[in-house]
């Protein structure tokens, strides 16, 4: 039982050692629709996934960069397929439900030429632009709604029409916007209402499970730490606590940090709580204030996917108490697992030599692999 635990351990490590040093970005989109049944939009992604035609969570950082590093016809016809099946997946569907509802299309792509210059081939990763699209509706249109790449992944959409405050949605891959107006006498959809609060609910827990492989491994760092209770529900109440605090200030515009340190750093948080772990096996005083100031780093961590959504303000309730409700949840479901899988086993004295170290050690030496690449890359 012990060696079959153990190799589920490893072969789960082996797998997210594969994900990417760097987390993924959400995409995000804004469509300008005018009265006169013009449409702008500008949507803002991942772009080396999306050239490989993959979801971000699903492409590591030597194909990316395998991309980038190209010859520059081989790079450009990449990016020419990238523009084809963006034309042919994005679709603006009228209320009558042609989903070709768009005249006079024009889109404009980031070539190689651009990225060349850009340097990006130096760049870190994730790579993130801009792809612009404008057209005009068939007449007669009195609605839209808007549909992207599944590869995209999930994306926030925000609305903007002549008159009304804009309205935010945020999109699971592959599936319609809701139906907007495109009057000035008509009422949008209500941003905050069930609908949207369930959509921020789902991309909060998504961020973890399955999004998240970072925050799962900080999760069952806690979980190590002690085959009682007790200590892993004071160290999730104050990282509870901690990320929920950061998330509302960052979200609101009072604390901000750059990707660029705030990912070095959750990557260093759990490398610290699994060494830790391999020397301790009680909680010491100490432990639920680390664990607190890691988790105000990770707040910032979350924020990152609201903060960069460009969401209206009247809509940053809402979207901050379902998003920190999902987050909550999919922590809830790694330790639920967790405890199904390995939970019984602790009441065995084998535990924590067979399983809680050598899972320890796994998690701080990934962690600690992140943490070089995400300085570095």
């Amino acid at each position: 039982m012990r060696r079959l635990v153990i190799t589920i351990l490893v072969v789960w490590c082996c797998c997210a050692a594969r994900c990417f040093a760097h987390p993924a970005t959400l995409a995000t989109a804004t469509a300008t629709v005018g009265p006169d049944g013009s449409v702008r939009l500008t949507a803002h992604f991942d772009l080396l996934a999306f050239a490989l035609n993959e979801v971000p969570e699903r492409v590591d950082d030597e194909a990316m960069r395998a991309l980038l590093a190209a010859p520059p016809d081989e790079l450009q016809r990449a990016l020419d397929g990238a523009r084809d099946r963006f034309v042919n997946d994005f679709t603006v569907i009228g209320d009558d439900g042609r989903r070709d509802a768009l005249d006079q299309v024009d889109v404009v792509f980031p070539t190689g030429v651009e990225l060349a210059s850009r340097g990006l081939s130096r760049a870190r990763l994730p790579v993130m632009a801009d792809v612009t699209l404008s057209g005009k509706l068939r007449r007669g249109a009195t609605s839209v709604s808007f549909q992207f790449p599944e590869s995209l992944g999930p994306i926030v959409l925000i609305v903007e029409r002549a008159g009304h405050e804009p309205g935010a949605e945020p999109l699971e891959p592959g599936r319609a916007s809701s139906s907007f107006p495109i009057s000035n006498n008509a009422e949008a959809p209500e941003p905050a209402n069930l609908s949207a609060a369930a959509k921020y609910l789902r991309l909060g827990f998504t961020h973890i499970l399955p999004h998240g492989p970072d925050h799962v491994l900080f999760v069952l760092g806690l979980f190590l730490l002690s085959a009682k209770l007790r200590p892993l529900l004071w160290q999730v109440t104050a990282f509870t606590a901690a990320h929920s605090i950061t998330l509302a200030l960052a979200l609101y515009g009072v604390v901000r940090l750059p990707s660029m340190i705030v990912e070095p750093l959750i990557a260093l948080s759990i490398a610290f709580i699994a060494l830790e772990n391999l020397f301790t096996s009680d909680l010491k005083p100490w432990r639920p204030l680390v664990v607190f100031g890691f988790g105000l780093v990770h707040g910032l961590g979350f924020a990152g996917v609201l903060s960069g959504a460009g969401l209206p303000r009247g809509q940053y309730l809402t979207a901050l108490l379902t998003f920190n409700a999902g987050v909550e949840l999919g922590q809830l479901a790694v330790i639920g697992l967790t405890l199904a899988t390995v939970g019984w086993l602790r009441r065995y004295n084998w535990y924590r030599p067979a399983i809680a170290r050598p899972a320890s050690g796994l998690i701080a030496l990934l962690a600690v692999l992140w943490t070089i690449e995400r300085i570095w890359t």
